[in-house]
């Protein structure tokens, strides 16, 4: 089974009910190729990169669709988007192997997690630890005061060096 999208933008000045119409009539060609609508996206009004067809801005529409691998079913549908006079630009993808791709990487990532988790677990712990084991920041220590009788800092350090004491 193939998965597809299909992006096509239709012109910006189109009346709603008949932007509906267009993108029924794709549905309708899908279904008729035998093919499963898988999503719709409506992204509405968007303005373009560069002018397309005197358009600066166009109603942009994405479809994801799975199929049997026929290609005369991507061949009609490109053919009717060329001639339809609603759309102004179109462009159809297979995206199947990146699916495949992005399912790999995630079941990569999932078998992965718990390891990492667990990884994740013991440096929280070892940090805990090394936290509880190292000593605090000691306290700075504080000047005592003088006693009464006993000098200023001061005054001993002035009568130390033999100058006489400031007086008060």
């Amino acid at each position: 089974m193939r998965v597809y999208e299909l992006g096509f933008i239709l012109k910006p000045d189109l009346p709603e009910q008949e932007a509906q119409e267009s993108l029924e009539s794709v549905k309708r060609v899908l279904a008729s190729g035998g093919a499963s609508v898988d999503k719709v996206d409506d992204w509405g009004k968007r303005p373009l990169a560069y002018r397309v067809h005197g358009f600066w801005s166009g109603q942009y529409i994405f479809i994801q669709y799975s199929t049997n691998g026929d290609r005369s079913l991507n061949r009609e549908l490109e053919r009717r988007l060329r001639v339809s006079d609603h759309v102004i630009k179109y462009m159809v993808i297979r995206i199947d192997e990146d699916l495949k791709r992005l399912a790999k990487a995630q079941a990569r990532r999932a078998k992965r997690q718990p390891v990492l988790d667990a990884k994740a677990a013991a440096r929280a712990a070892e940090a805990e630890k090394a936290k509880a084991r190292a000593p605090g920041k000691p306290e700075p220590e504080l000047p005592s005061p003088p006693s009464p009788g006993e000098p200023e800092p001061a005054e001993a350090a002035a009568a130390e060096a033999g100058a006489p004491a400031a007086e008060e």
